[in-house]
């Protein structure tokens, strides 16, 4: 730290950018359960009588141009165990976050079915309805090449890669792309003709932006856990194709992730199942079922979710699967357990979460929506410290400057400061933040009470101790720090392709890279039809 005295305070400027207003010329939309009043996280929303449109984001918002109210289209939203919803854009308001409200559509059954049991039968009850939990999702997992794609397709949508740390963005990613699929009989990550192609992509700078996250989140280590018994074995650069490896459905018959491994042959003997209720996507019934990792692939890390199959043909709408580390708790969790709430997962960290869905198109399955965030942790090489301590003979003030943007309400307390002339402690009168890094301290005399020249003051007769003050990452003054967070990856279709196969003209990625040194493709379409769904500024909106 160094000590100064100064007649002109000279500002400083932080690592960390943080943008203007929302752009006024697009109209803000959240989805939320009418009945719980919590967001609907990726609701679909379709437009009008088209195959395209966009999808809602964890927080159940989307933003729409300002265009669709004056021309007074209509969007369909629609979500999984939710009616369907027709909302004229015309009667929203612009400048507000308009809140769409969906009713529930779900089905209690008579009788709880858990794994290893079947339902006794009831009179006019069909051969279907008396099926076990194992034989619902068998069935699903053989009819996985009747219900999905074996045919090239494509699919242009909205991606986008960030960090979430302390409920703010960092390092948002996002850009329009155009994945080619030559269906689910090729390998995804391999086949010659499986590639992406991007039209556009680019950080956005409107929000959070940190080097050391962005350089240790992308380089070969994706360390999860602290004593390194967790870790994405992925070493590619490319987190696309990290999102694209992390797709059990896609990839049925490969290895995915950790319990799932290879979906056809090991998802059902991993878990347990437990089915109570019966819920609707337009119409359609599916099967809600609830799973959890079993006694026969106990670790620490614990894995729940649950697996949305359709009544009528078995195919497998949605899946979502979360991965906690439970720690000593790992002895006691199971389906039971699990299910009464008598070992609770809230508060237990997430090492990964997967959610995927699928919609209809015709007679086929084609991705709606693909989200995959794991936790990641990194040992803070340059720890949160003061810089440099001040004293203005102007105005007889003290600043202290840091070298990360400081947590506001670390600063409240007075007592978190300690200032000294020559050994004797200051009294403070009022500590004020006046740049993101830099404190201005007011105390009620500057020299103790002596009566001093101040031309004969030098600045290594002022002294501070600090404690409790937190930078806006979490990490506590001159102390190390060791930094949690979550890197996302998510993919939301905007419109699918039927038939459509690779186009010799475009170029695509190199899947072992990042999707920065990727170029850029100049569409051959109006892209102005598709646009990015960017999140709102904070997690917590």
């Amino acid at each position: 730290m160094r000590l100064k005295l100064l007649l002109l305070v000279t500002p400083l400027f932080g690592l960390f950018l943080e943008s203007s207003a929302q752009d006024t010329a697009e109209l803000f939309i959240r989805v939320v359960d009418e009945k719980t009043k919590q967001p609907i996280s990726y609701a679909t929303v379709r437009f009008g009588d088209t195959r395209q449109g966009i999808i809602a984001n964890e927080k159940g918002d989307f933003r729409l141009p300002l265009t669709f109210k004056l021309q007074n289209r209509t969007v369909i939203i629609s979500s999984i165990g939710f009616q369907t919803h027709t909302v004229s854009v015309g009667d929203l308001n612009e400048n507000i976050i308009n809140t769409i409200y969906l009713k529930t559509k779900i089905e209690e059954l008579d009788a709880v079915l858990i794994s290893g049991t079947r339902r006794k039968s009831k009179r006019n009850e069909s051969k279907t309805e008396r099926l076990s939990v194992e034989e619902i999702i068998r069935n699903a997992i053989r009819e996985i090449p009747t219900n999905y794609p074996y045919q090239p397709h494509s699919a242009i949508a909205y991606y986008r890669d960030y960090q979430v740390v302390n409920d703010n963005y960092y390092n948002l990613n996002e850009g329009i792309v155009e994945i080619f699929d030559s269906g689910f009989n090729t390998n995804k990550l391999v086949y010659k003709d499986n590639h992406t192609a991007l039209y556009s992509y680019d950080l956005n700078t409107e929000f959070y932006q940190d080097t050391l996250l962005l350089y240790s989140v992308y380089g070969k280590s994706k360390k999860l856990a602290g004593d390194n018994s967790a870790k994405l074995g992925i070493e590619t650069l490319n987190e696309l194709e990290i999102l694209n490896i992390h797709n059990p459905i896609r990839n049925f018959d490969k290895n995915t992730f950790s319990s799932v491994h290879v979906f056809k042959d090991d998802f059902i003997k991993n878990h347990d199942f437990k089915i109570s209720r019966i819920t609707y996507v337009e119409n359609e019934p599916l099967y809600e079922i609830e799973f959890i990792t079993n006694e026969e692939s106990k670790i620490r890390y614990f894995g729940v979710g649950k697996i949305y199959i359709s009544k009528l043909n078995y195919a497998i709408h949605k899946l979502e699967y979360r991965v906690f580390d439970v720690g000593r708790d790992f002895q006691r969790v199971n389906l039971t357990t699990h299910l009464k709430n008598e070992v609770s997962l809230k508060g237990k960290e997430t090492l990964f979460e997967v959610t995927i869905e699928y919609k209809s198109i015709g007679s086929k399955m084609y991705l709606n929506y693909m989200t995959f965030n794991n936790r990641f942790l990194l040992k803070e090489p340059n720890p949160f410290k003061l810089e440099e301590m001040s004293f203005n003979s102007n105005d007889k003030r003290f600043y202290l400057t840091f070298n990360k943007p400081l947590d506001e309400s670390s600063i409240k307390r007075k007592r978190n400061f300690k200032l000294y002339y020559k050994k004797k402690k200051l009294v403070i009168k009022d500590v004020e933040l006046i740049e993101e890094n830099k404190l201005r301290v007011d105390v009620v005399s500057w020299s103790a009470g002596e009566e001093v020249n101040i031309r004969n003051v030098s600045g290594d007769q002022f002294s501070c101790k600090l404690s409790r003050i937190k930078d806006i990452l979490g990490g506590t003054i001159n102390k190390p720090f060791r930094l949690t967070g979550y890197q996302f990856r998510e993919f939301f279709t905007q419109e699918i392709f039927e038939d459509k196969t690779i186009e010799s003209n475009l170029i695509y990625v190199d899947k072992t890279l990042p999707l920065s040194l990727s170029k850029l493709n100049e569409p051959s379409f109006d892209i102005a039809k598709y646009w990015m769904n960017s999140p709102l500024k904070t997690t917590n909106n």
